[in-house]
């Protein structure tokens, strides 16, 4: 069973089974996951680290195969909104993934909390700093704080990936690194500035409007990519985004929609075509009839199945 045909199956699933929603529930909860229940063919460590700083906790769940490592060892996915991807992850992809010789470890990076989407948490650590002083550094909606990117990379780099390589043998070559949305941002970022930190990339739904044409001029100023390196972007329909999160005032909506009309509709596709141009392998993907929030659960299992395939 190949990760398209399960791709296909799943975003039908979600199809038939979700109403279309344009933004995540802040205010929702994880409950009960996986890493509690338990599945077959993966076991759960946790692991948690503060920021250097000492003003942020992160939660890490760990999906450890228990079948035979490859003689590489395991392919590692780094997932960011590790508690909503954790929330989205079903026990069938996770027995499916099992099953494959090149099984994946499974790191769900999460703020050390119960929210399944931490939004002031991930507006600072999943966006690079701009130029200007601590004035410059402001999210779109005013309130929240940007441009701690590098720091969290550092910490991810630096402190996780060897705890996590104390659980079990991985491959250091076959790192891969997910994110949705603001998460899409700094697997972007990553990709254009410290593109040796991963061999794969993949980026649902990027919020390319987000900071005034930061990433543009970061791709713009990227090196060469190795040969190896492997980006996927999946892209929603786009239905629900006119339909912004209830519950915000007016002047937050508006400019939400001015930063989101800041770039054009095609902005995901030309990026992944310049992209191509310099040699880097995109693979540009649709999920037909699914929202921006939709696209973070959908996008998981292809992610997780190509890198265990290798493709």
């Amino acid at each position: 069973m190949t990760y398209r045909f399960l791709l296909a199956l799943l975003g039908g699933l979600l199809l038939m089974q979700q109403p279309v929603v344009a933004q995540p529930n802040l205010a929702q909860r994880t409950g009960t996951t996986l890493a509690e229940t338990g599945v077959a063919g993966y076991r759960f460590a946790t692991l948690r680290l503060s920021s250097a700083d000492g003003e942020r906790h992160y939660r890490l769940r760990v999906a450890l195969p228990t079948g035979a490592a490859p003689a590489s060892g395991h392919p590692v996915a780094w997932l960011l909104d590790g508690n909503a991807a954790l929330m989205d992850v079903g026990a069938a992809t996770l027995v499916e993934l099992a099953r494959r010789p090149a099984a994946p470890v499974i790191v769900f990076v999460a703020h050390d909390n119960d929210l399944r989407i931490d939004g002031a948490a991930r507006a600072f650590d999943y966006t690079p700093r701009r130029p200007g002083g601590d004035e410059a550094q402001r999210d779109p909606l005013g309130s929240r704080r940007n441009g701690g990117a590098d720091a969290f990379l550092e910490l991810i780099t630096r402190q996780a990936m060897p705890r996590v390589a104390a659980l079990a043998p991985v491959d250091p070559a076959r790192q891969a690194l997910w994110g949705h949305s603001y998460g899409g941002v700094f697997v972007l970022h990553v990709l254009f500035t410290r593109p040796q930190a991963f061999a794969e990339y993949g980026a649902a739904d990027p919020s390319l409007w987000w900071g005034d044409g930061q990433l543009s001029r970061e791709e713009a100023a990227a090196a060469r990519w190795s040969a190896k390196t492997r980006l996927r972007l999946w892209l929603g329909a786009g239905a629900g985004e006119r339909k912004l999160a209830a519950g915000r005032d007016a002047g937050s909506v508006e400019i939400m929609q001015r930063a989101r009309h800041s770039v054009p509709p095609d902005a995901a596709p030309a990026l992944a075509a310049r992209l191509r141009q310099r040699g880097l392998a995109v693979e540009l993907l649709d999920l037909p009839g699914l929202s921006h929030g939709q696209t973070l659960g959908a996008s998981l299992p292809p992610f997780l199945f190509g890198l265990s395939e290798g493709e």
